[in-house]
């Protein structure tokens, strides 16, 4: 038996599962290859586009202000928004499970579209709130709000996105 028929006669949700870290390989690859090895040019682009029309939002939302993407709280304390707290990492986690799992092509495509502009509203929010703690609280709630509270919201999203795009799956 040749690998293709083993594929194809495993249950779908073997399949699945089988060609999901693959799809996590792939992405995260092509979009984070720069931050490792070398140059990713979707990275780059999608990481300046992504904090490009993040920080203009939170300038005018937050009252600390903010220089490049340092957001000084206050003169001891600034917080600043790396690549990675641009909301590509759980995104391409959501599109490596869309598109592992067996749906149709147009689906897919707008499942994908949808998690990208969700994952991108969540994840501004998630900023929003985690500097607005700070500011309120003080620096010792970083952690807790932004470690556990924002990654805990961006988990339950792309949770619910998944399952949203598995409902309309044969």
């Amino acid at each position: 038996m040749s690998i293709i028929n083993w594929y194809k006669n495993l249950h779908p949700s073997d399949r699945f599962l089988f060609t999901l870290p693959f799809w996590l390989i792939v992405l995260f690859g092509l979009f984070y290859w720069g931050r490792f090895w070398s140059y990713s040019p979707i990275g780059e682009f999608l990481d300046s586009l992504q904090r490009g029309s993040i920080m203009p939002i939170l300038d005018a939302t937050l009252d600390s202000p903010i220089k490049n993407f340092d957001i000084i709280v206050n003169p001891k304390y600034h917080i600043i928004i790396t690549p990675e707290c641009n909301g590509l990492v759980p995104y391409l986690m959501v599109l490596s499970a869309i598109v592992a799992y067996s749906c149709s092509f147009k689906r897919k495509l707008i499942w994908a579209v949808i998690a990208y502009i969700v994952i991108y509203i969540v994840n501004l929010i998630r900023l929003i709130v985690v500097v607005k703690v700070v500011e309120s609280f003080g620096e010792d709630w970083f952690y807790l709000i932004h470690n556990i509270g924002g990654n805990l919201l961006l988990i339950i999203s792309g949770g619910a996105l998944f399952l949203g795009y598995l409902r309309g799956c044969k």
